[in-house]
């Protein structure tokens, strides 16, 4: 097969447009020597069937990260998934899910990476493996981030800037562990601070976030910061329900909830 029919092949299989084929080969160019019927195709129907995807879902998931057509079916693919249904307790409708969310996770390895971060969560957090399964099922990109350079120390912010005993922050944790993907610097001590000016106590600020970690989640400027100057103007009185609101609710309710207090 030529290069001209390899290319058209995977801009039909994969449902792409000239722009979006240049973007993958320009990533991923090993694709172009490799054996189209004898790698790429198997390959594709492979993680179609496997994960029971659609024409469009696999041509999102590979547009995302084409290097799983780098990776072996029976020395990663499978293993993998394996893996993860039996650790995670997945059926394959869930295991399903979490790879079309996080992809990344089939080019981790599985004793340096799944493993290592699976048992050190556990033991970190005191949690028995079903938790942990849980946690990871909701943030899969956990599976993605260093110890060193990122679970461990966010940890330990968290804990120590929000006062919390071991319990509390697995609690804290369980409940929102998505908080592992942001930036303490650029997005969870600036949010703090925000709920405290807002409040204007310290004790009140840390009771709020640490009830309801997901309010850690919501864009600062685009936001939060704008609802409570909304709010003000409309003379409503800013509690921490107040900020619970103007963090979950929409705009319109955060206004009707207030008036109606």
């Amino acid at each position: 097969m030529n290069l001209a029919t390899k290319l058209d092949y995977l801009q039909t299989r994969l449902l792409l447009d000239e722009n979006s084929l240049r973007k993958l080969i320009l990533r991923a160019p090993y694709i172009l020597p490799q054996s189209m019927e004898k790698n790429i195709a198997p390959k594709l129907d492979w993680l179609q069937q496997r994960l029971d995807l659609d024409d469009d879902t696999v041509s999102k998931m590979i547009s995302r990260q084409p290097y799983t057509l780098g990776c072996s079916i029976t020395e990663n693919l499978e293993p993998t998934l394996d893996w993860l249904q039996q650790h995670l307790d997945l059926d394959d409708a869930a295991v399903s899910k979490m790879i079309q969310q996080y992809p990344q996770i089939l080019h981790l390895n599985i004793e340096s990476n799944l493993e290592l971060k699976f048992e050190w969560l556990r033991q970190r957090l005191d949690l028995d493996a079903a938790a942990v399964g849980k946690m990871i099922q909701r943030s899969p990109a956990i599976l993605g981030l260093s110890i060193d350079d990122n679970l461990q120390p966010k940890l330990e912010w968290i804990q120590q800037r929000l006062s919390l005993i071991d319990e509390s922050l697995s609690n804290l944790i369980k409940k929102f562990p998505s908080i592992f993907s942001y930036n303490v610097n650029t997005n969870l001590e600036p949010t703090l601070n925000f709920y405290n000016g807002a409040l204007g106590d310290k004790r009140e600020a840390l009771t709020l976030v640490i009830q309801n970690p997901s309010l850690f989640g919501y864009s600062l400027e685009n936001r939060l910061k704008p609802r409570l100057e909304e709010t003000r103007d409309a003379g409503i009185f800013i509690d921490a329900a107040c900020l619970r609101r103007i963090g979950k609710c929409t705009r319109k309710r955060v206004v009707e909830e207030s008036y109606l207090r």
